[in-house]
C-alpha cells in the first residue's frame, strides 16, 4: 500500500523526536558532570609548598656581625617625670667557627669584640664612646678606659652540627677579663650587655627556626625566660613564615616574630615545660624544638649573675621602688599600660631573615616597648622602655684567611 506523502512527513518527525530528546538528555547529563567535577576541584586545597628551613653551623667560616641596640628609658616617680635616659650600642663581633674534630662533635668557635661605640645620654648631657677613637682621649672619661678594656677581648663556645648552642665554656673568662678594676658605674654598663644571656644574643645562631618543614603562612610558638628592663619575664613568642626575599644577593626565607611578655612565674613555666615534654609537643620538632626555645631564654643561675654583675638597665633616680629610700616596703604591681593587655609588661614585634644556604640568621630586626608601675612607700614608679634591637651579618669568609 503507498503512503500518501502528506503522511510520511509527520510520521518521520515523530520517528526523529525520540532521537532528539535523547541526544538533549544526553548532553544535559554531561554538561551537569562536568559542572559537578569543577565544583568538586575548586573545593580541594591548593598543594601547599613545604620548605625546610634547617639551621647549620657555619663550619670552618668567620662570621662578622654587628649588633645595635638603642633603648629609651622613661622614668617617673608620682607626679615627677625624670629626664629620658637614651643609649645606643653597637658592636661589631667576629665569629670563627672551626671544623669539627669528629663526626657528630660540637663545632668549637670564639668570637672577638673588634668594635664598640657607646652612647649614653641622659635629658640634654650626655658622652660617646668610640673604640675606633685614639686611645689618649680615654683621660676624658674614666669610663672610656673601662670599655676600651672589652675590645680585642675573646670569648670561646661551641655549637651543634644544628648550629644551636653547645656551651659557653669561655664566658667566665671572658667576664672577669673585661670587668677587672673597672669603676662601680662601668660594672653596671657592662653587666647589662655582657650578661650570659646578652652575649648568647651576640653568637651567629639560627634561633626560632620551625623545626620541621612548614609552608608560607605556618605559624609555632616558642617560650622562656628572658632578661628584660623591667626584671625577669616569661616570653610567648610566634613565629611566622612570610614567604621569600632577596637580601644582599641571597635567597632568604622571611619570618615574622610577635612576643608578649608576662611577669615570672617560676611554678607556671616549670609545669608548662614539663607537660610539653612530655607530649613532645608545643613547638615544632617536639622535645628537640623545646631545648633550642630554651636556649633563647635564660636560667635562675644566669638571672643571679647578671644581678651580681650589675646586669639591671639604669635605675630611677630617687631609689628603686623596695629599696632603702622607701623603708624597704613591698612594691605592689598596679594596672598595666593601656596598649598592653592584663598582666602584659611587654610587647614586641620584629622580622627574621634565613639564608637556608649559609645556615644562619643574616638580620633580625625586633622593636620592643616594656612598661611597669608600681607603688611603695606612698609613691609610685612607673618604667617605660622602647627598644630597638638589629643584627646583621656584615660578612662571610673562610676562617683560614684570617
Amino acid at each position: 500500500m503507498k503512503i500518501p506523502n502528506q503522511t510520511f512527513l509527520p510520521l518521520a518527525a515523530a520517528l526523529c523526536l525520540p532521537f532528539t530528546a535523547c541526544k538533549k538528555s544526553d548532553d544535559a547529563g554531561a554538561g551537569a558532570t562536568d559542572d559537578a567535577a569543577v565544583a568538586q576541584k575548586a573545593e580541594e586545597p591548593e598543594p601547599r609548598e613545604e620548605f625546610e628551613l634547617t639551621a647549620k653551623a657555619p663550619a670552618g667560616k668567620r662570621v662578622d656581625l654587628q649588633v645595635r641596640k638603642e633603648m629609651i628609658i622613661d622614668n617617673q616617680i608620682g607626679d615627677a617625670k625624670q629626664p629620658t635616659q637614651t643609649i645606643n650600642l653597637t658592636l661589631d663581633l667576629a665569629h670563627s667557627v672551626k671544623a669539627a674534630a669528629g663526626e657528630g662533635a660540637s663545632l668549637p668557635a670564639e668570637v672577638e669584640l673588634s668594635g664598640m661605640i657607646f652612647e649614653m645620654k641622659t635629658g640634654e648631657e650626655g658622652w660617646t664612646f668610640d673604640s675606633a677613637q685614639p686611645t689618649a682621649d680615654d683621660v676624658k672619661k674614666r669610663e672610656f678606659k673601662d670599655l676600651r678594656k672589652s675590645i680585642g677581648g675573646k670569648m670561646a663556645y661551641a655549637l651543634k652540627a644544628d648550629g644551636s648552642l653547645d656551651n659557653m665554656n669561655g664566658y667566665q673568662d671572658f667576664v672577669k677579663a673585661v670587668t677587672r678594676g673597672v669603676s662601680k658605674t662601668s660594672r653596671g654598663m657592662l653587666g647589662s650587655f655582657y650578661s650570659q644571656p646578652e652575649m648568647t644574643k651576640m653568637l651567629p645562631l639560627s634561633v626560632g627556626l620551625p623545626g620541621k618543614p612548614v609552608a608560607e603562612g605556618d605559624s609555632w610558638n616558642r617560650k622562656g625566660l628572658e632578661m628584660s628592663p623591667v626584671g625577669p619575664v616569661d616570653g610567648d613568642k610566634t613565629f611566622t613564615f612570610k614567604g621569600w626575599s632577596e637580601l644582599g644577593g641571597r635567597k632568604v626565607a622571611v619570618i615574622g616574630t610577635s612576643t608578649v611578655y608576662k611577669k615570672h612565674q617560676p611554678q607556671a613555666a616549670k609545669a608548662a615545660a614539663s607537660q610539653d615534654d612530655r607530649s613532645g609537643g608545643g613547638e615544632p620538632g617536639g622535645e628537640e624544638g623545646m631545648d633550642e626555645g630554651r636556649d633563647e631564654g635564660m636560667s635562675e643561675d644566669d638571672m643571679s649573675r647578671a644581678a651580681d654583675m650589675g646586669g639591671s638597665e639604669p635605675g630611677m633616680e630617687g631609689g628603686e621602688p623596695g629599696g632603702a629610700s622607701d623603708g624597704g616596703a613591698a612594691a605592689k604591681p598596679e594596672a598595666a599600660a593601656s596598649e598592653l593587655g592584663p598582666g602584659e609588661l611587654g610587647k614586641a614585634t620584629g622580622t627574621i631573615y634565613f639564608d637556608p644556604e649559609l645556615g644562619v640568621v643574616v638580620e633580625v630586626s625586633d622593636k620592643q616597648m616594656f612598661r611597669l608601675s608600681q607603688s611603695a612607700g606612698g609613691r609610685t614608679y612607673t618604667r617605660k622602655v622602647e627598644i630597638n634591637l638589629a643584627s646583621k651579618v656584615r660578612k662571610v669568609e673562610d676562617a683560614a684567611a684570617q
